[in-house]
């Protein structure tokens, strides 16, 4: 593995080398909290975000809000990178269809219509959280029946050759042979056929199929014997998708079909119109691979204007984005990446949680910034299971920094975080007596008690910076495994907003 300097130090927030932040804590990851106004995005913010870039990191950029894309430009003039921003926004010239990419990637795995349907698998429940839907025992014998067709779909465009695309899926599945339509087959002329082939997307994909195996069993016949372990294969794979199409699926009751059919539908609507059409369900110009070599991708989609397309757009490429860091051979692209999340709510997910347990290796920093621990409560769901994963996420980022709160849920959590000491606690006491002459006794005592070491009172004081606090932000940063200079385990940081 091609060296790196982990010790490199990205933040100085004091001359001592004991209160030096590294690269090899940003490896670990960041979350970043902080009310309305704090100053979480303008201080340590743009501190973390103008290290990574001075120090040559790629990285990706999720935008929330409209301002983001101007706020990393400025960034990357700042600090000379300028030529290696690459805005992926409505009107650019990239495309990124997530199943064509992951179709043709490198490395192993690419191509298997599994991994093709986990990835849909992901984007509904992307869809799910949007929308707030929860699910049971029922939904996931329903979710397990549109995994199989994903299976089949993408199955049937791979044996015929045609782009593996949501229009493509979409067209197979509203055009799938029904039982009076596979039951009438067997009696029809050439003609007939002729005109199903060139009306029915389904049929011509069965067809093209049933066309390349038979072309591959001609060749094995005329002598070519390295044809025989791909033709068994797509003997296979053939049966496969005449099985369902033809059988199954077409012979399915009508509660059925119909239920995996919206189901599908449902998941392909967003991509049939606007941005997620233009950009998202056809063809592949940019890859996640670029910032390996040191590029910084900006998802210019924001939330506040495209809403849930623009979460969509981002989750599908941070998504893809992830994995791709994950497989990388660091050998080969040693550059350190970053994973940029502002308002991180809305595009945090449990596979986050996945990704920050190897992310050190990997060398990628991920960075959250949120207002309080609550929004991400929320987002997993609610309720008990989702405090299970949000506290293992949460630890899976190794630097807490904490700005200004008011959300007493979150000052609560961040005190428990940084921990009670042993304080001792010195107790005056005076017994005066009655008789005149017995002198009054005094007397001290000293004892010790597990106290916070900072209570969640003082995150509500911190600074905010702006013109009455000199522009200057207020920050208590708490890092894994970390004694800073001041002998505890915590320390009282200050950032410049200019």
């Amino acid at each position: 593995m091609s060296t790196i300097n982990l010790d490199k130090p990205l933040v100085k927030f004091s001359p001592d080398p004991a209160d030096w932040w590294c690269i090899r804590e940003a490896f670990e990851g960041v979350q970043i909290f902080g009310g309305i106004g704090s100053g979480k995005s303008s201080g340590s913010g743009k501190t973390l975000a103008k290290a990574f870039l001075k120090n040559g990191f790629g990285g990706l950029v999720h935008c929330a809000k409209p301002e983001e894309k101007a706020t990393w430009l400025q960034y990357a003039e700042e600090t000379g990178r300028s030529d290696d921003i690459i805005v992926f926004e409505e009107g650019s010239p990239y495309q990124f269809n997530p199943l064509q990419y992951e179709l043709t990637r490198e490395g192993k795995g690419a191509g298997e219509v599994f991994n093709l349907s986990n990835l849909f698998m992901e984007i509904y429940k992307m869809g799910n959280r949007f929308t707030g839907a929860s699910s049971g025992d029922k939904d996931r014998y329903w979710d397990n029946a549109l995994r199989r067709s994903l299976n089949r779909m993408i199955l049937l465009l791979k044996l015929a050759d045609k782009e593996v695309s949501i229009a493509n899926m979409r067209a197979i599945m509203s055009s799938a042979p029904n039982e009076d339509l596979t039951n009438a087959l067997s009696d029809y002329t050439d003609e007939q056929w002729d005109q199903l082939y060139n009306t029915n997307y389904c049929i011509e994909c069965i067809l093209d199929a049933s066309a390349k195996v038979e072309q591959v069993r001609e060749e094995l016949e005329d002598g070519n014997q390295d044809k025989a372990q791909v033709l068994e294969e797509l003997e296979q794979d053939y049966a496969l998708v005449y099985a369902y199409f033809l059988r199954e699926f077409a012979k399915a009751d009508e509660k059925t079909r119909s239920i995996v059919a919206e189901s599908f539908l449902g998941l392909a609507e967003p991509f049939i119109m606007g941005v997620l059409k233009t950009h998202f369900a056809s063809g592949l110009t940019l890859s996640p691979e670029v910032t390996f070599g040191g590029k910084i991708i900006i998802l210019n989609f924001s939330v506040k204007e495209y809403l849930d397309s623009g979460m969509y757009a981002q989750g599908i490429f941070k998504l893809l984005w992830q994995q791709a860091v994950e497989r990388r051979d660091t050998n080969r692209y040693p550059n350190p990446a970053f994973l940029w999340v502002d308002e991180s709510q809305y595009f945090v997910n449990e596979y986050d949680t996945i990704f920050q347990t190897t992310a050190r290796s990997s060398r990628v920093a991920t960075v959250f910034l949120t207002q309080n621990i609550s929004n991400y409560y929320s987002q997993m769901g609610g309720g008990d299971s989702s405090k299970s994963k949000v506290n293992s996420l949460l630890g899976n980022l190794s630097t807490k920094i904490f700005h200004a709160n008011n959300d007493s849920v979150t000052n609560e959590w961040a005190s428990n975080v940084i921990g009670k000491a042993m304080i001792t606690l010195r107790s005056d006491s005076q017994n005066r007596k009655n008789f005149a002459l017995m002198a009054d006794s005094k007397g001290t005592s000293y004892s010790g008690h597990l106290l916070p070491q900072v209570l969640p009172m003082e995150f509500t004081t911190l600074w905010s910076g702006g013109k009455q606090r000199n522009y200057t932000v207020q920050a208590i940063i708490q890092v894994k495994g970390r004694k800073w200079s001041n002998g505890a385990n915590f320390f009282e940081v200050e950032f410049s907003q200019l």
